[in-house]
């Protein structure tokens, strides 16, 4: 539970971090924010949608993420969670503060989803769905992150679409995660190399309509 304390320091930070990145440009941006965002099929408009930001000039206690992407876990009930991205090349790639608690991410795709619900790995490639393959889809933050109750989500759905990167560790992820689900889920599996936010950013968007229309005839 959420004390009152650390719900104004989400909203307060989100709010900040999106406004931060509102007032980047191509020409005032030093770690590349924009670019990644292209990179991923992310535009000012929906970054804004999903209330993504940038640290420029940290709130207090959060000066260690300076130059990250924020990625607020947004809820009907508002900012519930924040990760850290870095933009840089070394070290890992995702920070969080300390007992930040991992949460399926694009909590509102349940409510507006209808029979079907998309599920992918990580932030990027669940607003790529979203927004671009008209799937609302929730994110796991990380195969290692799962959580057995999670399932449960996903038991009011005729229909959840996985989607695998095309890499090793993603098509085990896809398998895993159709294994725990069931005969419900079926596997949009992007071709090797690629995941759901480079194949929109590359305007390969239609290939993967392709595979979730193959995906639903064969139910």
């Amino acid at each position: 539970m959420l004390s009152n304390s650390r719900k104004r320091y989400l909203a307060s930070a989100s709010e900040a971090y999106a406004a931060q990145l509102a007032e980047l440009r191509p020409g005032s941006d030093p770690n590349g924010a924009i670019r990644y965002l292209a990179d991923h099929g992310v535009d000012f408009g929906i970054a804004a949608k999903y209330q993504l930001g940038y640290v420029a000039q940290a709130v207090p206690g959060d000066e260690r993420f300076t130059g990250m992407l924020s990625i607020p876990y947004l809820t009907p009930a508002g900012v519930r969670g924040m990760k850290f991205r870095s933009l840089s090349s070394g070290g890992g790639k995702y920070a969080k503060h300390a007992g930040e608690k991992n949460r399926l991410y694009n909590a509102p795709a349940y409510f507006n989803a209808g029979t079907a619900i998309g599920l992918s790995e990580g932030e990027m490639d669940a607003i790529a769905a979203s927004e671009h393959l008209a799937i609302p889809t929730l994110g796991v933050p990380g195969v290692e992150a799962w959580k057995e109750q999670w399932r449960l989500v996903f038991r009011d759905f005729s229909t959840v679409l996985i989607f695998g990167d095309g890499d090793q560790p993603g098509r085990d992820f896809a398998y895993e995660m159709a294994e725990i689900i069931g005969d419900r889920s079926r596997i949009v599996q992007c071709p090797d190399g690629e995941d759901v936010s480079s194949m929109v950013a590359g305007g390969r968007a239609d290939e993967l309509l392709a595979k979730m229309s193959t995906s639903k005839e064969d139910e």
